[in-house]
């Protein structure tokens, strides 16, 4: 087995954080800004109380999701 030169497992880890951080934005975005546009129609896709749940669970989880792309970025050298 070969070893990874260090600019290619620095590479890796920046692209994974790029990855998980991106995954962060699409959960805000389907959780929180679809649904708060929904609320401005006729058409509810929620109720506000849902909103006020998936959104609330949609920003944690996107939290969670940044707080590992920061960690993957720690282990660049």
């Amino acid at each position: 087995m070969t070893d990874e030169p260090q600019s290619a497992r620095n590479e890796t880890s920046k692209l994974t954080a790029n990855f998980t951080s991106n995954l962060g934005v699409g959960l805000i975005t389907a959780g929180v800004f679809a649904p708060a546009l929904s609320l401005l129609s006729e058409y509810l896709m929620l109720t506000r109380n849902e909103f006020l749940y998936v959104g609330a669970g949609c920003v944690v989880l996107s939290a969670i999701l940044r707080w590992a792309a920061r960690s993957a970025l720690r282990s660049i050298q």
